[in-house]
């Protein structure tokens, strides 16, 4: 009997101190999803969310292919790319409509010298221009709106595209639209961003000619621009804007010289650019059917929005675009990086203020700027139904290498069969 009491009283005791045990647990679970503890913790929830993205091999470079004119028929490409690594370009590939072309002349390291105010920090930025010269007989060659890609090589390696269009038909807004889309007015500042981010769509997004196209955000049609130049039916675009002023140029200027191309205005409110707006965005249903489009495109459009806001977006975007559709967006990324940057002062923007789950420039403005710690827009982007491709940093904090201004996400939507 004695042996067995024995063995009763040793269980018993294992059993106490198993509930001791499991009680112990429970408050550090508890003490886990507390909020501190879940900011401890971001590093590591950021570095496994970046074992799941597919790393971007290209090679990081910022360029502009800003001369396109033909003289004495003879097309002259101008421009300049440098890359962050330091080396210069060695060559090119050129496509113009659609076609590879192999023959042309190239001068390469051509000075550039007002391009290291803009870009101290580069070596050999001083020798960043170029020239490409390619003859042509005229009776062969209807050039307006033809768009030229040139991919530029360094050592082999592919940098971003610098994209640009002969004899475009589609004006340029005027100085006064101009200033209130930001830029200063400078046409030269419009031309830019426009065929930048059509660099970003084909070459990030992998956008194809024929794909339908929805853009949130679409504001003076700056980002439609440059499609219209490269979306061919069926391909077509869908776009929406808060902001009254601004649909009306690219209605007028786009849509009656590019009828697949679509722009409405929507009344959401937002308080800093629409605050009589009588729809809340995270009320907002997107104006279009279930699987609609390819590609979605959000260019500054989650830089200005609350996090109920962004999720609702989300979940918006999910729904229209077809299985397998990419989403290409902008926004404010907070992590060591970009943080250790506002610390010190070289961020151009002050993000310090919290608000729910983001964070501001302005709390008597929020909207004006807003940014968002990226261990959790990208567990929001996952719980959305999405797969994070790739990221590329912008230049916002004060990086030495980017991409653009903003930080840019490319997302998929992931059939749920896989």
């Amino acid at each position: 009997m004695s042996n067995t009491s024995d063995k009763f009283s040793s269980i018993k005791l294992e059993l106490e101190s198993s509930k001791v045990r499991l009680t112990q647990i429970k408050t550090e679970l508890n003490r886990f999803k507390s909020k501190s503890d879940l900011e401890n913790s971001n590093q590591l929830v950021l570095e496994y969310q970046n074992n799941q993205i597919i790393q971007n091999h290209l090679l990081a470079t910022t360029g502009f292919l800003q001369k396109v004119a033909i003289e004495n028929q003879v097309l002259f490409l101008e421009g300049w790319v440098v890359s962050f690594e330091d080396d210069l370009v060695d060559n090119f590939k050129l496509s113009i409509a659609g076609e590879e072309i192999q023959n042309f002349e190239l001068e390469l390291r051509r000075p550039s010298l007002h391009l290291k105010k803009a870009f101290p920090k580069l070596k050999n930025v001083d020798q960043a221009g170029f020239l490409i010269k390619l003859p042509f007989n005229q009776e062969q060659h209807n050039w307006q709106d033809v768009l030229v890609i040139l991919t530029p090589l360094f050592g082999g390696r592919e940098g971003l595209i610098l994209v640009n269009s002969i004899q475009s038909s589609i004006p340029i807004p005027s100085a006064e639209y101009l200033k209130w889309a930001g830029g200063g007015g400078e046409h030269g500042a419009f031309l830019r961003h426009s065929f930048a981010f059509l660099s970003y769509f084909i070459q990030l997004a992998e956008l194809k000619q024929t794909d339908c196209v929805l853009e949130v955000g679409c504001g003076l049609g700056r980002m439609a621009y440059g499609l219209a130049h490269y979306l061919k039916p069926p391909g077509s675009y869908e776009g929406f804007e808060i902001m009254a002023r601004f649909i009306k140029w690219p209605q007028q200027e786009i849509s009656t010289r590019c009828p697949h191309f679509n722009f409405r205005l929507v009344n959401i409110y937002n308080h800093h650019y629409n605050p009589g707006g009588n729809v809340k965005a995270k009320d907002f249903v997107f104006p279009y059917e279930d699987q609609s489009f390819n590609v979605v495109f959000l260019t500054s459009v989650f830089t200005h929005m609350q996090t109920e806001e962004v999720r609702h977006y989300l979940e918006e975007i999910y729904r229209v675009l077809k299985w397998g559709g990419k989403c290409l967006c902008s926004c404010f990324l907070l992590n060591d990086k970009s943080e250790q940057l506002i610390t010190e002062g070289k961020s151009g923007f002050q993000f310090v203020h919290e608000l729910n789950e983001c964070f501001t420039t302005n709390p008597s403005n929020p909207e004006a700027a807003i940014a968002f710690k990226e261990y959790l827009l990208l567990k929001w982007i996952s719980e959305s139904g999405f797969a994070v491709i790739s990221k590329y940093y912008g230049s916002w904090c004060g990086r030495d290498k980017y991409t653009s201004g903003q930080d840019i996400l490319i997302i998929e939507k992931k059939d749920r069969i896989e």
